[in-house]
């Protein structure tokens, strides 16, 4: 180290610029932090008598003269020390102290939590190699980006597991105990209620592929599909075989008629999101602009129970089921306003506001005048643009009436007419949403671009890049850690999913693992 520090010196006072010096020595004291790291860890292991039981069963744990090196990622870089193997006289577990007092968690592979950490949140943010690339140039020392992906994964799964134990627990309370979730008048004056909160949700589309994926994966599906036609045509002769001996009188055999489909083809799935935030965490950045300073944001992919939970969870979270004042805002997508309908009653001490967004309510309109009018010339789109100016002007005073009649009004055949008539039908649906004069005379927000933007920022900026494919357990792995970093909670996130959890010996993994 002597040797080392010289050498140091020597090249920090060559070096003629700031920078330069700063290079020389990052290294030098990465090395400084590694050597004392390694001697405190060992006068530790050499000074400090046995005081902790085995993490399995309590008993006691006996020493042993077994003293072994490990290694172990830090931000720092790679850590060497010394540990020695305790046995329990109870269960006979094999212990290492060492790893017990340092928090050493078997969910990291062993590695520190802050290095844990570092990596899963900028393969969060990053395609995988791109992240490792970015940690060599801020860390100095390169790490694998199968290390990366295990530690993600491990993280990611534990995290949907939790969330849906959590979710699970919350449905359970509402039929239970309903007042844990939504307390009675008297208590409710006691709490610190949201006066406003707002509750968005929409769906994006993520490229999902099940199947076959990786090196070969075109070879094995080309199997498949060859053994699947294979199949078919075997079952083809057996139900014609049938056939024939039904017309003769005579018993067939019935052969199943349903050939298991191809797995592995591409396709895109709907990756539902939630945003939930509170009018105090707006804050104004220009005229006309705010910036939401706190927000919870929650993704999934799955069915449509499971999605119901996870929204009833982060509703009750983020008390929502407290405020004076809940307003909704989503589009006219399938299943969304009968959700919000079942969760979210309006209550003698909850007045909840469901509005249609503007933007996808004036898209529609637009679609009727590009109807109307044309859209292919641009004097088509300029007498487009003329004629729906004064529906929208209409449409954003919340007189839908005024603009359904406009529109019933227009004398078209064809495609044109059918386009118009869904139009009508799809305003007459949601008038009750669109009372925009009305909402913005209390200050409140009419369009769900808040939404769109967890979309394209939070989503589709890591899970949607080009020629990307997920299986639908990566995705949500992916979704639930970027949800974390979205709404401001990666620390507590992933504390949780890395919850301490010992490391035991090959010999008694089957045993912890039962």
């Amino acid at each position: 180290m002597h040797a080392q520090l010289d050498e140091a010196l020597t090249a920090t006072e060559q070096a003629t610029t700031l920078t330069a010096m700063v290079t020389v020595l990052m290294p030098l004291l990465r090395l400084l932090g590694l050597a004392m790291l390694r001697v405190v860890i060992e006068q530790r292991e050499r000074m400090t008598e046995m005081s902790c039981s085995c993490p399995i069963c309590g008993g006691a744990l006996k020493r042993t003269y077994n003293v072994r090196s490990v290694w172990r990622y830090t931000l720092l870089g790679r850590l060497a020390y010394f540990r020695r193997n305790y046995l329990c006289i109870r269960c006979n577990a094999s212990v290492y102290p060492t790893d017990l007092r340092l928090g050493i968690a078997e969910r990291l592979h062993g590695h520190s939590q802050e290095f844990g950490s570092m990596v899963v949140l900028l393969t969060t943010l990053l395609p995988n190699a791109k992240a490792m690339d970015l940690f060599a140039k801020c860390f100095g020392f390169d790490v694998s980006t199968h290390l990366s992906r295990d530690l993600t994964m491990e993280i990611g799964e534990r995290l949907v597991a939790d969330e849906a134990k959590e979710a699970e627990r919350y449905w359970e309370l509402r039929t239970k105990d309903p007042e844990a979730l939504e307390p009675p008048r008297a208590e409710l004056k006691k709490l610190n209620r949201h006066k406003r909160i707002y509750v968005m949700m929409d769906d994006s589309k993520l490229g999902i592929q099940d199947g076959a994926r990786g090196r070969g994966a075109a070879e094995r599906k080309a199997k498949e599909s060859k053994e699947l036609e294979t199949l078919r045509q075997m079952l083809a002769e057996e139900k014609g075989k049938a056939v024939k001996a039904a017309k003769r009188g005579k018993p067939g055999v019935e052969s199943p008629t349903q050939v298991p489909k191809l797995q592995g083809d591409s396709g895109y799935r709907n990756a539902r999101a939630l945003l939930i935030f509170s009018e105090a965490d707006l804050a104004g950045v220009s005229k006309g602009r705010s910036q939401i300073l706190r927000r919870r944001v929650v993704a999934h992919i799955g069915i449509q129970e499971e999605w119901r939970k996870l929204v009833h969870m982060a509703l009750c979270e983020e008390g929502v089921y407290t405020a004076e004042e809940v307003v909704c805002i989503a589009d006219g997508g399938g299943g969304i306003w009968e959700m919000f309908g079942e969760l979210l009653p309006t209550t003698s001490d909850r007045r909840v506001v469901q509005l249609l967004d503007f933007y996808h309510g004036s898209s529609h309109v637009w679609a009727a005048a590009r109807a109307y009018k044309g859209n292919e010339t641009d004097a088509q789109k300029k007498a487009c643009a003329k004629w729906v100016k004064p529906l929208l002007k209409e449409l954003r005073h919340g007189q839908v009436a005024n603009v359904i009649q406009r529109l019933g009004k227009l004398k078209l055949t064809g495609k044109a007419a059918t386009k118009v008539a869904k139009v009508m039908a799809y305003l007459t649906t949601h008038r009750g949403r669109m009372r925009y004069a009305w909402a913005r005379s209390r200050g409140m927000l009419i369009g769900s671009g808040a939404m769109e933007s967890v979309h394209a920022w939070a989503i589709q900026a890591r899970c949607r890049l080009p020629g990307m494919r997920w299986s639908v357990k990566g995705a949500n792995v992916m979704l639930r850690l970027r949800c974390a970093w979205a709404s401001q909670r990666w620390d507590e996130s992933f504390a949780r999913a890395a919850a301490f959890k010992p490391i035991a010996s090959e010999n008694n993994a089957l045993r912890l693992a039962a």
